[in-house]
């Protein structure tokens, strides 16, 4: 059986996929997120569920389960705390890695700050989600560890690689915009200049064009011709709804925050589509069954005739249907999920403290 790669970039606009400019030798479909931010859309793209997208965790069999018991090795690189594995991303994987450190990133200051929403702006300011960028592996690294495990993993292998440098600040170091205009653009974007809005987008483009070398590097330095699907967990926000970046209790799914690229290789499928429909299309290309429960469509036997968005936050949601033409929203809606398996409802996740700070330091308000 072939190798899969399957490899998402965070937060790349569908309307940008231009600066993918290797990528973008191959055809570039449009793909519809089942979520507005990291956790829940990576859940159900990985799950294949929307009740991944609902309940911000991943629900069994996910992709790297099927393929496991199918024969594969199962190797899974993503330097996020969005994907730890107390949210159920390890399963299914024999090797898997989010390159986070836990413990003593708490202070009785911080815990003080970030537990109370009238203090969020104090804490913010205090505990900049810039500052953090610099903990984590730049993504070359993150892609040269993927090609020595999978270069040495037994065969045949499937292989997930998220990379980071595309949220925001953009990079590390001279590669990222500045902590000033970080805080600016997410605190007062109605202040920036015309200068500085320039300056974020560019930014923001050199950080594509470092993703698009590095999906470039791994594909050539791989011991195979694996099948590939690249896309990315959501979109980004340049002030078009009064906000920038993307930020989880907007519960935005505006077509910047939920239309992202899609690019297949070795893949005969188009789009548009669902995210949710890539597990079943890559895992059908090398002759593996797609299982019952998964909701996406296999794209190599039929088009994808809808996409669902849900963006939950606490206990409401906000939901999209479209078939591609049109598009219905319901905005503050009580959303609950029933397959026959049981009910999902949208609830505030449970999340310890030292993980919900590493969420805080990527921006995300009161993470849990």
């Amino acid at each position: 059986m072939d190798d899969i790669v399957l490899v998402t970039v965070d937060s790349v606009r569908r309307d940008y996929a231009d600066a993918l400019e290797s990528l973008s030798e191959r055809p570039v479909h449009t793909g519809v997120t089942g979520s507005h931010y990291t956790r829940p859309s990576l859940a159900s793209l990985v799950s294949a569920s929307y009740r991944g997208a609902i309940t911000t965790e991943v629900v069994s069999p996910t992709v790297a389960e099927v393929l496991s018991d199918a024969g594969y090795t199962c190797l899974g690189y993503t330097p996020t705390p969005n994907t730890d594995a107390r949210f159920g991303f390890d399963r299914g994987f024999d090797d898997f890695d989010t390159f986070v450190e836990p413990g003593n990133r708490g202070s009785k200051l911080r815990q003080y700050l970030g537990s109370i929403d009238a203090l969020r702006w104090i804490y913010y300011k205090v505990y900049p989600p810039q500052a953090k960028s610099e903990n984590r592996p730049r993504d070359r690294e993150v892609i040269e560890r993927a090609i020595a495990e999978f270069n040495d993993a037994e065969p045949p292998r499937f292989l997930w690689v998220h990379l980071m440098e595309t949220h925001r600040p953009y990079g590390v170091g001279d590669d990222a915009i500045s902590k000033e205009l970080d805080q600016k653009a997410f605190f007062r974007p109605d202040r920036l200049t015309d200068e500085e809005e320039a300056a974020i987008e560019g930014k923001y483009r050199d950080a594509l064009g470092r993703a698009d070398d590095n999906v470039a590097h791994l594909l050539a330095e791989v011991d195979s011709d694996p099948k590939l699907a690249v896309t990315a967990d959501h979109g980004e926000g340049f002030g078009e709804d009064g906000f920038y970046f993307h930020q989880g209790h907007k519960r935005s799914v505006a077509d910047f925050q939920t239309k992202v690229p899609v690019v297949f290789d070795g893949v005969d499928a188009e789009g548009p589509m669902s995210l949710l429909d890539i597990p079943p299309t890559l895992v059908e290309s090398v002759g593996v069954d797609a299982p019952d429960p998964w909701h996406g469509t296999n794209l190599l036997e039929s088009d994808s005739e809808y996409a669902i968005t849900i963006a939950p936050w606490h206990d409401t949601a906000t939901v999209a249907w479209r078939d591609y033409e049109t598009k219905l929203v319901a905005r503050d809606a009580d959303v609950s999920f029933d397959d026959g398996d049981g009910r999902s409802d949208v609830e505030r996740a449970d999340v310890d403290r030292d993980l919900e700070e590493q969420l805080q330091d990527l921006g995300y308000m009161d993470a849990g």
